[in-house]
């Protein structure tokens, strides 16, 4: 990646950050590492939120609305439970800061509406963090699937395998609370490979699906596991499992059935007819989580420059508008599972 211009109109980047929790750490380390400022946090755990603040240097603040009236303050990013997604980004956009949120950008395509229409009004850059698309393996898939032809697409296979306990979910109040996450391994596992297949090929036509809940039973009000098909609108299917059920966390698979070859991606590999195109040992993982990888560092960097005014081939792939795209498939799966039926997207 290029050196990334932390100046907005000759003046340092200043970053505040809404929600303390794990995630909050690696976009604290991707901005360091762009040289920005940070100035201030907050969070509703006072105590977490001071911790935090104490970690890093910041100023705390107990409520976001406090924050987002620091003039001193650019950027936000927005690290806090989906059920509060909306309704900061908009308060932020209005404060006239650029935002950067983590997935899903709203908690409904109703509300990601909303969302996506603040930011028009608003003229400020908008990302949602959907970073798996800054992975060394996506990103030369993109490239490849527009240079070179692999004929006809017949199908696509997405395999999400997680294992969560139910400390995880016990851990925090909202994980797990269909009224304050929205779903369960759907929305927020599996939609990150449902991004990358709409960012790879296109949004399909509709879905058919079921979800359940099976070993988490008793502890969470959401699915663990679900499965479904979609249907390109070219009639390519498309065959998802997720589940949260599994014994481990080993990397999601996206397998994609050309013509003239069979491509496997994963987080850290792309193979194309059993060859090698990105491996495991070429990359490494520089921030948080092992299967969180490089992409918030790279998504970070990218929402930067395009604050710079740059466009390019990375500014291309930060994820705005078009992240309303895997929020629909997600619920088009749990309305089919209430109808029953194939639910138009």
């Amino acid at each position: 990646m290029p050196h990334i211009n932390t100046e907005i109109g000759g003046t340092m980047k200043k970053i505040g950050l809404i929600g303390c929790g794990h995630i909050a750490h690696t976009h604290v380390t991707a901005y360091q590492q762009a040289g920005c400022m940070l100035v201030a946090c907050c969070d509703e755990n006072e105590e977490k939120g001071r911790q935090f603040a104490e970690k890093y240097g910041l100023a705390f603040y107990g409520e976001y609305q406090t924050l987002l009236k620091n003039k001193q303050i650019d950027v936000v990013s927005i690290c806090t439970p989906h059920y509060l997604h909306k309704e900061m980004t908009v308060a932020a956009l209005e404060a006239e800061k650029h935002v950067l949120c983590e997935k899903p950008l709203a908690l409904t395509s109703e509300e990601g509406t909303a969302v996506l229409e603040a930011v028009d009004r608003s003229k400020k850059v908008y990302g949602v963090c959907y970073q798996n698309r800054f992975n060394d393996s996506s990103l030369a898939l993109k490239g490849l699937l527009s240079e070179q032809d692999f004929g006809e697409l017949k199908g696509i296979k997405c395999w999400v395998t997680w294992h969560r306990e139910k400390e995880y979910y016990l851990d925090s109040s909202w994980r797990g609370n269909k009224a304050k996450e929205g779903g369960g391994v759907l929305i927020n596992q599996a939609i990150h490979t449902f991004d990358l297949i709409t960012w790879l090929t296109e949004m399909p036509e509709k879905i058919k699906g079921k979800v359940m809940t099976t070993l988490l039973e008793g502890y969470i009000e959401v699915e663990d596991t679900a499965m479904a098909t979609a249907l390109l609108p070219t009639g390519v299917p498309v065959s998802i499992y997720a589940t949260n059920s599994y014994s481990s966390d080993p990397t999601p698979e996206l397998y994609f059935d050309f013509e003239k070859a069979q491509i496997k991606l994963t987080m850290d590999e792309l193979i194309i007819n059993g060859e090698p195109i990105i491996d495991r040992a070429a990359t490494s993982c520089e921030v948080g989580k092992s299967y969180w990888g490089k992409g918030h560092l790279r998504l970070i960097s990218t929402f930067l420059e395009k604050i710079d005014g740059q466009q390019n081939e990375r500014t291309d792939c930060l994820a705005a508008a078009d992240g309303l795209t895997s929020l629909k498939m997600v619920e088009g799966i749990y309305r089919s599972d209430e109808k029953n039926d194939w639910i138009n997207l």
